[in-house]
């Protein structure tokens, strides 16, 4: 078909041409000799028509060939660019100096300020202090965990020893799955130090940390904006858990209420938006509560079959403005009874305003624990109650130099038996700056000033050191 309106259009296009040029005058016979026959147009034509017909010969093996490189490069560009959103991630070096041993606790060896526990707990278990106050990164590795009993897994270990440190090599990645749905999944790469020549070393050295692993389906509806997720996905609660990978938290370190919201829990998970994304709506079903791993009442497989519900709302009455409320309650982790409930409830704001962000979070949950009938409180599963809080204030000065400032406390009480007791009255300042270089580098300094409280008697606590300098040279890729 292409070919006969290529021809056809030659065909009329040739008369044309024809009249456009002057005639020809007759050409001068000489005298006496024949005339030779006129030209035959017929024969004229049918050349200029097939030469017609070669050129568009060769202007259609000319497409094809064009139409065969271009369909060998899109095939090449479709396999190769689904690389660059599935595969992603950063590296986290950072070195850090802490006063003291690193640790942020102490014992109260012979009943001198909590004489209440004498005769109860041994005085080298009665803890003073907050054994995740000394964070040094994104991920709350502490400096030291020094004597602690509730949170034993020590990987950096530093003996209060300054350190440089990978914080973390992350691997981020990423599937469309049809036009709907999506497979998300985020694993750390942690080097750490093991003394191999030590028979007794309890920890792994290096080692992985997956972080996320879900799929999410978002169906096509015009009613509302629906995502449901299924595996390990982030936090529901508060505010925080939103930014707490390195390259997106403003800062180096968490606050000391993340560990009750920053967990990643495993079950399933819907987030719905209305008005126009105004108001959200999350609510999960998972395994167990969302704190975080570093913290104990927190599994990602469950123990009993009572599973843990959570929920966040959240509303922003103008675009720079966002109020959230959340909550948890569920069956208490790491023990077999159903009827242990542990709960969690709070509260945030945060404020976007030009150059100038804002975010503030409270929080308060309890885990009731269960005593025996002749035993000392909590020794047949741990008890915890706690509430805390955070001021966040961050400025951006340039297009680079963002100076932030933070403020957080947390009053809690850990006790398991005759194991331990955790009197934790603790409250922090941090400063620090982050500087942009580039979109794909960041590099963070920090200070943070740890102060053990007493609210009914200030002088009741001696101050610990364990003050803590670190730092976070993040590169994004």
């Amino acid at each position: 078909m292409k070919r006969a309106a290529l021809l056809l259009l030659a065909a009329l296009a040739a008369p044309a041409a024809a009249d456009d040029e002057a005639p020809a005058p007759p050409p001068t016979e000489p005298a006496g000799e024949p005339a030779e026959p006129p030209p035959d147009p017929t024969a004229a034509m049918r050349a200029r028509m097939q030469a017609l017909e070669a050129r568009v010969e060769a202007l259609e093996d000319e497409l094809e060939l064009a139409k065969e490189d271009a369909s060998y490069l899109e095939d090449k560009l479709a396999a190769l660019l689904p690389l660059t959103g599935k595969l992603g991630g950063y590296l986290d070096v950072g070195a850090f100096v802490t006063t003291g041993d690193g640790a942020g606790t102490r014992s109260d060896l012979i009943g001198t300020y909590f004489p209440e526990y004498a005769g109860i707990v041994p005085g080298s278990w009665v803890f003073m202090g907050d054994p995740l106050s000394t964070t040094i990164n994104s991920r709350g590795d502490v400096a030291d965990t020094g004597e602690s009993r509730a949170v034993v897994f020590d990987p950096i270990d530093s003996g209060g020893k300054s350190t440089f440190l990978i914080n973390a090599l992350n691997l981020a990645l990423f599937a469309g799955i049809g036009e709907t749905a999506q497979l998300n999944a985020s694993v750390d790469f942690l080097p750490r130090a093991r003394d191999v020549s030590d028979v007794d070393g309890l920890f792994l050295g290096d080692y992985l940390d997956v972080k996320l692993a879900y799929v999410e389906w978002r169906p096509r509806l015009d009613a509302v904006d629906l995502s449901l997720t299924a595996g390990k996905f982030d936090s529901v609660l508060g505010f925080e858990y939103r930014s707490i990978e390195s390259p997106d938290r403003i800062g180096v370190t968490p606050s000391l209420i993340c560990r009750y919201t920053c967990g990643r829990p495993i079950g399933v998970k819907a987030r719905a938006r209305f008005l126009d994304q105004r108001l959200i709506a999350n609510v999960a079903i998972t395994n167990g509560s969302h704190f975080s791993e570093g913290f104990p009442f927190s599994s990602e497989t469950d123990t009993n079959q009572f599973k843990t519900g959570a929920a966040r709302l959240s509303f922003a009455p103008v675009p720079a403005v966002e109020v959230g409320v959340s909550g948890a309650f569920g069956a208490q982790d790491l023990q077999p009874d159903d009827g242990l409930h542990q709960w969690h409830v709070g509260g945030d704001v945060h404020v976007a305003w030009k150059d100038l962000e804002l975010t503030a979070e409270l929080v308060r949950g309890r885990a009731p624990g269960q005593t025996s009938a002749t035993g000392p409180r909590c020794d047949l599963a741990p008890c915890l109650r706690y509430w805390g809080g955070y001021l966040l204030a961050a400025y951006r000065l340039t297009n680079t130099l963002v100076p932030y400032l933070r403020a957080d406390s947390r009053d809690a009480l850990h006790e398991a038996g005759a194991s331990f007791v955790y009197v934790s009255t603790s409250a922090r300042l941090t400063a620090g700056l982050r500087l942009e270089l580039g979109p794909h580098v960041v590099l963070k300094v920090e200070g943070t000033l740890n102060r053990e409280l007493d609210l009914d008697d200030p002088t009741r606590i001696p101050v610990i050191p364990n003050d803590v300098l670190t730092s976070s040279l993040v590169v994004r890729y």
